[in-house]
């Protein structure tokens, strides 16, 4: 349960009209297809949002300072705030990196699954799997038949280990 200080520091959990815009926005372009990138996509939408409002504070901040350089405490403010809005900045560039990445992988693991329904084989590829980062690792076994086979080759393996009864 969300007490009021939390609903406060959290505009989307009050419907706060440009966070909702905002967030509108970006859905439209990043298209967050499973539960794991809609998780990326919150935290750069909610990043993006504190950015942007930190950007604004940081030019408060700089007006009045210019309006009376010689105040230390002003300055001081100034910096933080600019500190603040660079730490927000880099926040938001790393989740949308982090979701990026999500539907590269996402993209990669659509062709090896196809590369599967025509061996026949549907074994599922987890979300969290890297497939573009292992299509990309070794340049000689990049495209996605290799990867289906890999891993259809590789799941035969668990389901009937050397060992078992069933291998003999």
């Amino acid at each position: 349960m969300e007490t009021k200080q939390q609903s406060k520091a959290n505009p989307a959990s009050d419907g706060d009209p440009s966070h909702t815009s905002l967030e509108a926005r970006l859905r439209a372009d990043c298209q967050p297809a499973s539960h794991l990138e809609e998780e990326a996509f919150q935290r750069y939408a909610w990043a993006t949002y504190q950015a942007t409002q930190s950007r604004k504070i940081e030019q408060l901040t700089e007006e009045r300072w210019q309006s009376d350089p010689d105040n230390p405490i002003l300055f001081s403010q100034m910096e933080r705030t600019q500190k603040m809005a660079a730490a927000q900045e880099r926040r938001a560039d790393r989740a949308l990196k982090a979701l990026c990445q999500l539907q590269k992988d996402r993209f990669a693991a659509y062709e090896v699954t196809a590369e599967l329904a025509l061996m026949g084989s549907d074994i599922e590829i987890p979300k969290t799997m890297p497939a573009a980062e292992l299509r990309n690792t070794n340049l000689h076994r990049t495209n996605p038949n290799y990867l289906a086979q890999f891993l259809l080759y590789d799941s035969q393996d668990l389901r009937n280990p050397p060992n078992s009864p069933s291998s003999s």
